[in-house]
């Protein structure tokens, strides 16, 4: 069973279709698993109003922030496999069909497939520099892939891992950390369909991206030790943004650390 996480926050204008493409799926043995995080506008009687079992719901009555939102979703998460969903985004219905499919296929031991995404505008994939079907490291994906990917992982990956609540972003480094030797193969195939038109951004940063990366460098320094240890380049193109940040903010202590 697939446990797709679906945090969500005041969305409920693009919910109802968020969930109707996860009921369109053609392989039914799923769990959508979505965490209110503290909404005001009626979400939970969109998510009621369905009526399918196979669609958990959980409250938080304040607004605690899509990290936190999206570890609830985890810890609550039993399929052997488990996706991130965004309430604004859709999956085409062949979906998970498709990345399940990849066991049969490639090997029944994969422990993380990944896939492209399609810009919901211009019909275009979103994820650069992977061009064809093929075994993925974070190395390589470091290295190679930039803009919008998506895919499933097995549970287990997660060995207790969450996000880290005091870093609103990088979100993809916990993602690093749990496919780090892990068997992970990536399809060519646009799966999730990607809205940006939309101006409720879960991921907005408050202080933006020198606060982002200040937070990485007080809080995770083990990450810049991974990174290291993954690829240089992505060490160094990594370490030099924080710097070029630090330096316009005149942070002069995180400058000299970088």
């Amino acid at each position: 069973m697939i446990s797709l996480v679906m945090p969500t926050y005041n969305r409920r204008a693009t919910l109802a279709r968020a969930i109707a493409s996860v009921l369109a799926q053609t392989d039914p043995d799923w769990e959508l698993v979505v965490v209110d995080d503290g909404s005001t506008d009626g979400t939970e009687s969109v998510v009621r109003g369905f009526g399918d079992r196979r669609i958990r719901f959980f409250r938080d009555d304040q607004n605690r922030g899509v990290t936190a939102a999206k570890n609830r979703g985890l810890d609550e998460a039993r399929g052997d496999f488990i996706g991130m969903l965004d309430s604004d985004d859709e999956l085409v219905p062949s979906a998970l069909e498709t990345l399940l499919g990849a066991l049969r296929t490639v090997s029944p031991r994969l422990d993380a497939i990944s896939c492209n995404c399609v810009d919901s505008r211009s019909g275009a994939f979103t994820g650069r520099g992977l061009a064809r079907d093929r075994f993925l490291t974070v190395p390589l994906s470091l290295d190679r892939a930039r803009g919008e990917h998506w895919g499933i992982f097995r549970r287990r990956l997660l060995a207790g891992r969450r996000f880290d609540p005091r870093i609103r972003g990088f979100e993809g480094h916990l993602w690093y950390r749990i496919h780090d030797g892990a068997l992970w193969y990536y399809l060519h195939r646009g799966l999730r369909i990607y809205h940006r038109e939309g101006a409720d951004r879960l991921s907005v940063r408050p202080g933006g991206d020198y606060a982002l990366y200040a937070q990485l460098f007080d809080h995770d320094p083990e990450l810049l030790r991974l990174y290291a240890r993954w690829s240089k380049k992505a060490f160094v193109r990594l370490v030099r943004t924080a710097a070029l940040h630090f330096a316009r903010a005149r942070d002069v202590p995180r400058f000299r650390l970088a």
